[in-house]
């Protein structure tokens, strides 16, 4: 068992223009990189030195060499012969990059940052259960800077789709001076999300037959409709950054290719199994979300989630939130 103040031993495969960001997330003292792989020789080899790790030219081989946990930073698509590799390996693996593509190339990923390992985003979920009928949803995600957009879209994606469940239409207002903002018809009500560099917060604002509600990175106020209030309390500031917290707490996958055709699986296996296809559903709906936000921000017109997810051969009923 990994001792919670000894290190965490990881690869990382990173994508050249990340690697500033890159460089700030594995410094973490908690991290301990072994490994480092990039196409670019000058990066890899400043990476490499920077933690003393092993260099790697090639992202299959840096996957056959790792033990426990990868994580890949990086926005383009994987191409056939890295898709295989990592569906052979019996990893966790960390998708820094979030796009439908990416997550529909590794089907064992995580990815980060989760919104249900934030402190906002599990009280959000916890007001969810019993505040009945929701007339509006408001997401404003502000983040240190530009290169922090794409996990800002994420986190107010994950939200929305909390509050509001599934989501078809989508209209955004564009993208102007690194923020981008987008109206949202869910099955449960209307929502309205803001992403912008400058700050490190969040806030989500609901209305409706439970009154308003607030859930902000220091605080949640709750009050009804008659003006009572049901909770007003202060949370703890999440601190880690999520993509930190999430390779912390990453697990080797429980549903590989060779474990699913063992026969005889226990019970615990078949929970595991179960939560696990549960995560990756969601996974996919904040993807398929984030990239209709954005495709609408580059067309000006509204854009079809479930559109999106049939362009790459997925349905979307099958990813409708169930009782597993």
């Amino acid at each position: 068992m990994h001792h919670p103040f000894e290190a965490r031993q990881i690869s990382a495969w990173i994508e050249p223009s990340r690697a500033d960001r890159a460089m700030r997330i594995l410094s973490d003292p908690r991290l301990a990189p072994t490994r480092i792989g990039c196409d670019d020789p000058r990066i890899r080899r400043r990476l490499a030195d920077r933690f003393g790790a092993e260099p790697f030219d090639d992202l299959r081989q840096l996957a056959v060499a790792t033990h426990e946990t990868l994580w890949i930073d990086r926005s383009a698509p994987l191409g056939e012969p890295d898709r295989e590799a990592l569906e052979q390996e019996d990893i966790a693996i960390i998708a820094g990059a979030y796009e439908l593509p990416f997550l529909l190339a590794i089907p064992q990923c995580e990815t980060a940052p989760s919104f249900r390992r934030m402190q906002t985003g599990r009280a959000l979920q916890s007001i969810c259960e019993t505040f009945g009928r929701v007339a509006v949803f408001q997401a404003a995600v502000a983040v240190p800077n530009e290169f922090h957009l794409a996990e800002g879209l994420r986190v107010a994606a994950a939200a929305a789709l909390t509050v509001l469940g599934p989501i078809d239409e989508v209209t955004a207002f564009g993208v102007h001076d690194g923020a981008i903002t987008a109206s949202l018809i869910g099955q449960r009500g209307l929502g309205t999300l803001a992403v912008g560099a400058g700050a490190d917060a969040t806030s989500f604002t609901i209305v409706g037959d439970g009154g308003l509600a607030t859930v902000a990175s220091a605080l949640v106020a709750w009050r009804r409709r008659d003006g009572s209030w049901v909770e007003e309390t202060r949370i703890e500031f999440d601190g880690d950054e999520p993509t930190i917290q999430t390779i912390l707490e990453a697990e080797r996958p429980t549903t590989t290719r060779s474990a699913r055709q063992m026969a005889g699986q226990m019970v615990g296996q078949m929970v595991a199994r179960s939560i696990d296809d549960g995560h990756r559903r969601m996974r996919l709906r904040i993807a398929a979300l984030a990239d209709t936000i954005r495709l609408s921000a580059r067309t000006a017109h509204s854009e079809s989630v479930e559109a999106m997810l049939r362009s790459f051969d997925v349905d979307p009923v099958e990813l409708v939130p169930r009782d597993d």
